[in-house]
């Protein structure tokens, strides 16, 4: 296995940030829609687990 530079893992950690990051949004999104959806309330708080 090839040693990567310590570039290389940096990019690859900020890409991992920056999916992670729009994932957590698109949940957040989707569970605010359902919750309103069943309840007809606001959310008041989403919580991630990381």
């Amino acid at each position: 296995m090839d040693k990567i530079t310590r570039e290389e893992a940096l990019k690859r950690w900020e890409s991992a940030k920056k999916q992670k990051k729009n994932m957590v949004e698109r949940m957040r999104e989707m569970l605010y829609e359902e919750y309103k959806a069943r309840t007809g309330e606001e959310p008041v708080s989403f919580n991630v687990l990381i």
